[in-house]
């Protein structure tokens, strides 16, 4: 008399009224609705107190819930890192950075390279036009985020008023609010990323 998604839902719940002290997830934001994966969220925060290994893509539910990863990145390569995946991610990106920096400056050093006054002003202005590309992009973002949160808010009100439909119709406007969720959250850290780059230009 189940479907799929409701034994998926039945059989993890009777997991977790053992009150296990070691328990393992894999990709659970694929196969779980929206409420109840925030549910199962609120649990492993509040109540589930045993040791937690989680198997995800999902960086929003991933960052909730753990605190140490375990990344591969292939070739019997396993990097242990203590902290949430968008920490990793961040470390990351600063490390590439911090690493063109100085390939950079070797370079410049190597072949003692000293700019023309047209290359300086060449530059000034590249440095300004990309200063004000950035700029736009960081004041367009807000009122992008805002549209796509408010999208995320109807399809969350549709999932609530139709949750006797089907899973078919669950399955699809989930999968459409998750997909919302990601964007805003891909657009929330350009932001942060823009507004860091523009402080550090008005410092300068």
């Amino acid at each position: 008399m189940l479907s799929g998604g409701e034994r998926r839902r039945l059989q993890l719940l009777t997991v977790l009224t053992q009150r296990p002290n070691f328990l393992i997830l894999d990709e659970p934001t694929n196969d779980l609705d929206v409420d109840t994966l925030t549910a199962l969220e609120q649990y492993l925060i509040e109540d589930f107190k045993g040791v937690l290994l989680l198997v995800s893509h999902d960086r929003y539910f991933t960052d909730k819930v753990t605190d140490h990863l375990f990344v591969l990145e292939g070739n019997g390569i396993i990097k242990d890192y203590q902290g949430s995946l968008s920490d990793y991610s961040e470390a990351m990106e600063e490390m590439d950075a911090v690493v063109q920096g100085a390939c950079s400056t070797q370079s410049t050093i190597a072949g003692t390279s000293i700019l023309s006054p047209k290359e300086e002003k060449e530059l000034r202005v590249a440095r300004r036009n990309a200063l004000q590309k950035s700029k736009r992009e960081f004041n367009s973002l807000e009122p992008a985020i805002e549209k796509l949160k408010a999208s995320a808010v109807k399809i969350q009100a549709d999932i609530e008023s139709k949750s006797n439909e089907g899973w078919s119709v669950l399955a699809d406007l989930t999968d459409k609010l998750n997909a919302l969720e990601n964007e805003i959250e891909e657009k929330e850290m350009r932001w942060m990323e823009l507004a860091e780059i523009l402080e550090q230009e008005e410092s300068l």
